[in-house]
């Protein structure tokens, strides 16, 4: 068992039931966030797992809390303060209209978390693992030097450190993004990424990733919408190694959406599980597209496998 630890916003999730967000009635309601998501996953997968956000006190921050100990996420380091969650509406559009995302996090409990709200030597005690991604760097400017500080803070600490970009443009441009998200995958171990980031943020090529960042694996997932029920994707997993660099590469495989929501984050969870468990560049990429295939099967914001699940459908895709 490893613990992992991991820093971002939670929020109330609203989805539309009938048609658009202008258009619904009614929203079912649950509760998400890029980092919650890939701990509960780890969770399900065996590890310890520990998380830093700010949540309210009130009931809605009492309910995340409640979500949390659900998915066995320790919230010894969580603040509770004032009265803001942050909140997301989500429409899940169709074969000719895409999904769409209203935010509602300007002025959450998590973008007034700074440095001095924390005692590091407690948050990183038995951590294996730390895990942040791009999100937690674009809502605020505490809440990005408290990202940078707790990377410090990891690195000095000799811990690993994943980092997934999650660039979301309704939260900032690219070119306002990018000195920052290049300066936090500096800090990484393990780079989870797609092409597209690649090219757009780091602005060099897979074989020039490894002479600019003393990384360990660099893993890029290309997702394709073929239409509102089907999806495809394809996955390089490059590992550097002192006898070179080490690639495998899960060729294009299309596969079945009911929810849009999650996969990413269940795919990072499962391949991280994966590569610390020492599995082989070839197996740890199946695992964690076995993870991110079957979330799309699953409603709401959360991966609920176990590793034997996940294995299963990992056989049946090589």
């Amino acid at each position: 068992m490893n613990k992992i630890l991991a820093y971002g916003e939670i929020m109330l999730r609203l989805a539309a039931v009938d048609g658009g967000i202008a258009d619904s009635k009614t929203f079912e309601a649950c509760y998400g966030g890029t980092e919650a998501n890939v701990l509960a996953c780890m969770s399900c997968l065996g590890h310890s797992t520990k998380y830093i956000t700010a949540l309210p006190n009130t009931e809605l921050g009492q309910a995340v809390i409640n979500h949390l100990h659900c998915n066995n996420i320790d919230t010894s380091d969580v603040k509770i303060a004032g009265d803001v969650l942050g909140m997301y509406f989500v429409e899940n559009g169709t074969a000719s209209r895409g999904s769409n995302v209203l935010y509602l996090r300007k002025f959450s409990e998590f973008t007034r978390l700074n440095e001095t709200d924390f005692d590091f030597d407690r948050v990183f005690d038995g951590v294996t693992l730390f895990h942040v991604s791009g999100i937690s760097f674009a809502l605020s400017d505490s809440s990005r030097a408290l990202g940078y500080r707790l990377l410090k803070e990891a690195k000095q600490r000799g811990i690993k450190i994943s980092f997934d970009f999650n660039y979301r443009a309704k939260l900032w441009s690219v070119d306002d993004a990018r000195p920052y998200l290049v300066q936090a995958c500096s800090y990484a171990d393990i780079v989870l990424a797609s092409t597209l980031d690649l090219n757009t943020f780091l602005q060099v090529s897979e074989q020039e990733f490894f002479l600019k960042f003393d990384c360990e694996y660099l893993i890029l997932r290309d997702r394709k919408v073929l239409s509102g029920s089907e999806h495809s994707v394809m996955v390089k997993t490059l590992h550097n190694t002192s006898n070179g660099v080490k690639r495998y590469i899960f060729d294009e495989k299309t596969f079945p959406v009911t929810e849009k929501i999650g996969g990413g984050d269940a795919f990072d969870g499962c391949m991280l599980h994966a590569l610390l468990s020492g599995l082989t560049e070839r197996d740890a990429t199946v695992f964690g597209v076995a993870g991110f295939m079957l979330k799309h099967t699953q409603k709401g914001d959360t991966f609920n496998a176990s590793e034997q699940q996940v294995a299963l459908l990992a056989k049946q895709l090589v």
